[in-house]
C-alpha cells in the first residue's frame, strides 16, 4: 500500500475514497459468495493442495508464500536486466487470464440461478470476453488508467469470494496470517519495495488500484474480502442449510476496515507501509472470536 508523496499528510478526506473502494470490493465478494458457495459445498469441491490437516493448510499457505517471493524476485531480475516488456506481458498476460477464468466463474455461476446452461453460459462468456477486453485497454491507454481499479476491484471480488468458497477454513485463515508476515518483510527487506519503485506504470496498473492519493495492492484487496466472505459462509453447510451469517461478515469488514484506516494513517509517516498486517490482524481476532464463541 503506498502514498502519492511521501510527506503527504493524512487527511480523512483524503482517505475516505480508498475505504468506501475497499467497501464495495468486500460487498461485491459477498454478493459473489451468495451465489458460489452453495454450489461448491453441495459438489463437495475443496482446493487443498497440502491436505485439509493443521500441517497441510501450513504447508499450502507457505509454498503460496514462496512462489510470491519467487515471482517478486524473477520481476526485480527482469526489470534489471532491460527486460521491461517482457515482466509487462508477463503481467498483462497472466492477470488478463485470471480476469476471464475468474469472472467466468463468478458469472457462470450467478447467471445459473436465473437462466438456463446453455445461455448462461453464453452470458458469462460474453461478460467474461468483455471484461478481459476492457482491462486490456485500460492498461494500455493512460487515459484511462483511473478506470483501472473498477477490473482490479472486480477481480479481488471474485477471488476473495471464491477462494473463501474453496478453501478450507484453516488452510484460509492461515494463508491470510502467513501472507501478513511475508506483507512486513517483502515491504521492508524483501524485493517487493524495490518491484514498485521501478516497475513500469502500465504493469502496477494491472496488480494495484490506485484510488485518490493511495495505491492498494490487489492481493491486499483480495485477503480483504477473502475473511468477511469466510465469515459469511459461516453456518451454511451441504447438509444443514443454516444460512448465511451476516452479523459476522458485517463484524469482519468493520475490523478490517478499522485496520485499512490505521494502516492510511501510517502513511502520513512513510511513502509504502505493508497493507495485510493490521487489518489482517483486526479481522482474524474478529473472526476468529465470533467463530469460537
Amino acid at each position: 500500500m503506498g502514498q502519492d508523496g511521501a510527506t503527504k499528510p493524512f487527511l480523512a478526506r483524503s482517505a475516505l475514497p480508498a475505504v468506501a473502494f475497499v467497501a464495495v470490493v468486500q460487498v461485491a465478494a459477498l454478493a459473489f459468495t451468495y451465489f458460489i458457495a452453495p454450489v461448491t459445498m453441495s459438489s463437495g469441491y475443496v482446493y487443498a493442495p497440502g491436505g485439509t490437516s493443521a500441517a497441510g493448510s501450513a504447508t499450502s499457505a507457505v509454498f503460496l508464500v514462496i512462489g510470491a517471493f519467487v515471482t517478486t524476485v524473477i520481476a526485480v531480475w527482469l526489470i534489471k536486466r532491460k527486460r521491461e516488456n517482457v515482466f509487462t506481458w508477463i503481467i498483462l498476460i497472466a492477470t488478463s487470464l485470471a480476469l476471464f477464468l475468474m469472472t467466468l466463474l463468478a458469472t457462470s455461476t450467478v447467471a445459473a440461478y436465473f437462466l438456463d446452461p446453455d445461455s448462461a453460459l453464453v452470458l458469462s462468456l460474453l461478460l467474461s470476453a468483455g471484461v478481459t477486453v476492457a482491462f486490456s485497454l485500460v492498461t494500455r491507454l493512460p487515459r484511462l488508467y483511473s478506470v483501472a481499479p473498477v477490473i482490479t476491484g472486480l477481480l479481488s471480488a471474485e477471488v476473495g469470494s471464491i477462494f473463501a468458497s474453496t478453501i478450507p477454513v484453516l488452510t484460509a485463515l492461515l494463508l491470510a496470517g502467513v501472507f501478513s508476515v511475508y506483507d512486513i518483510y517483502a515491504v521492508f527487506k524483501g524485493p517487493l519495495r524495490q518491484l514498485v519503485t521501478i516497475a513500469p506504470t502500465r504493469a502496477l496498473t494491472a496488480v494495484t488500484s490506485k484510488v485518490g492519493d493511495f495505491t492498494l495492492g490487489t492481493g491486499d484487496t483480495i485477503f480483504y474480502s477473502m475473511l468477511p466472505a469466510i465469515g459469511f459462509i459461516q453456518g451454511l453447510s451441504s447438509t444443514t442449510d443454516l444460512g448465511f451469517n451476516v452479523p459476522f461478515a458485517a463484524a469482519t469488514m468493520v475490523a478490517i476496515d478499522a485496520g485499512v484506516v490505521a494502516t492510511l494513517l501510517l502513511l502520513s509517516k512513510s511513502k509504502m507501509v505493508p497493507g495485510l498486517p493490521i487489518p489482517m490482524a483486526l479481522g482474524l481476532a474478529t473472526l476468529l472470536l465470533l467463530m469460537v464463541f
